[in-house]
């Protein structure tokens, strides 16, 4: 079978009326089954994915490219094409395999869980300097955001005493609100930022990833420094919108939050449960055909663009039961597909694993009477961003000054 353009059809991506649930939009569609037509910011339409089966058809099938210079490719914003085509991740195999293996070893189950005793040292500071400080503090601010900055800086090389300017450049690519100018003022300044300090690099060499990638020259003067930016944006913006989510579904589930303080070996099934009920990545992955292709009953011709819902394809009872919609540590949640799936799955996902699984039980344990500062009606939610999160997150303990 096959389908026309739609007379009206759904913007994409969806708002999430109720901040713990995937759009309702979605679940309706994922429920009638199939693919459906979606538009999206620049008028045009393509197909949306929301069955947790079909997300894995397209992502696992190479008929499907990851390539945003493609004709039909559904960009997630103007200029999308200039400012990251050709680097690897937007890239289909073989090449992209070739570039990803220069990757990999640093981002291996084996090197992420060497950083553990690290992680955790990092965590304990970050407790030691929140509880001098005293509540109500910024959970975002004094935990979830220094946490994975100072782990990706370690890993790459850069100076987490610049924290600010990337950590600023994360926001400005991930604001969907911001406007075509400004995006590429920002790409410009990140650009000039990461060249710079790639040529410290080149010129005093350290124990770190930058300059092995320098040493091995596997990527392009052109491209290094747009990688360098992805990874340091990717490596610190996803977990800081985890770890504070995932904290404050704990805050709000006091059952669940307790099981874990007993029984902190479920760390592992809590962050995969986590990742499952969250699925931040809001706007990808993203596709477009190369042949003609079947999806759950519908034919995609070569040419048009594919994009699949996490949110709802992570919340599909077919898959994960009638508790997909709640938060339950113990499930086993690793089928799930909030870091994609197929050959592009996120590189830095055995970092973020060990960070969350080392983060949360020794948060709880503690500080164990954490609490939040301000009603749960009061949380910002991001609510126009390619990762969801929250802006702020003001908790407390004990006796508040």
């Amino acid at each position: 079978m096959t389908e026309t353009l739609a007379d009206d059809p759904l913007f994409f991506p969806a708002p999430r009326s109720c901040p713990f649930s995937a759009p309702p939009a979605y679940t309706e569609l994922r429920e009638t089954g199939g693919l459906h037509k979606v538009k999206i910011w620049d008028g045009s339409q393509h197909w949306l994915a929301t069955r947790h089966e079909d997300i894995r058809a397209v992502l696992g099938n190479p008929a499907f490219s990851a390539d945003v210079r493609a004709d039909g490719y559904p960009l997630v914003h103007a200029g999308q094409e200039e400012q990251q085509g050709g680097l690897f991740l937007r890239l289909d195999d073989p090449e992209h395999a070739r570039l990803r293996r220069l990757l990999t070893r640093e981002f291996s189950v084996k090197a992420t869980h060497a950083l553990r005793d690290e992680l955790l040292a990092i965590t304990d500071e970050l407790i030691d300097a929140m509880q001098e400080h005293g509540g109500p503090v910024d959970f975002i601010k004094h935990f979830a955001l220094p946490l994975p900055s100072r782990a990706i800086c370690l890993i790459l090389g850069v100076p987490y005493e610049d924290r600010e300017i990337f950590q600023g450049h994360a926001d400005v690519g991930t604001d969907l609100s911001i406007s075509h100018e400004d995006r590429i003022t920002a790409h410009r300044e990140t650009g000039l930022y990461y060249r710079e300090l790639i040529e410290r690099k080149r010129r005093e060499p350290g124990d770190d990833m930058i300059s092995r990638l320098l040493a091995e020259d596997g990527f392009t003067a052109e491209d290094l420094p747009r990688l360098v930016g992805i990874l340091v944006g990717a490596g610190h913006e996803t977990t800081a919108n985890m770890l504070g989510l995932g904290t404050l579904a704990l805050l709000l589930n006091d059952t669940e939050r307790e099981r874990l303080r007993a029984h902190p070996e479920l760390a592992p099934t809590t962050a995969e449960e986590m990742l499952r009920y969250w699925s931040i990545v809001s706007t990808d992955p993203r596709r477009v055909a190369l042949d003609d292709v079947e999806i759950g009953g519908q034919l995609v011709r070569r040419g048009e663009g594919v994009i699949v819902s996490l949110i709802a394809g992570n919340r599909d009872q077919r898959v994960f039961g009638d508790t997909a919609d709640q938060v339950d540590i113990g499930r086993n949640a690793r089928q799930h597909v909030a870091f994609g799936f197929g050959t592009h799955q996120c590189l830095g996902q055995n970092l973020a694993r060990v960070e969350m699984q080392v983060a949360w039980p020794r948060l709880f344990e503690r500080i164990p009477d954490l609490r939040l500062a301000i009603g749960e009606d009061e949380v910002p939610f991001k609510r126009n961003s390619i990762v969801y999160g929250v802006k702020e997150l003001p908790v407390t303990w004990g006796t508040e000054k």
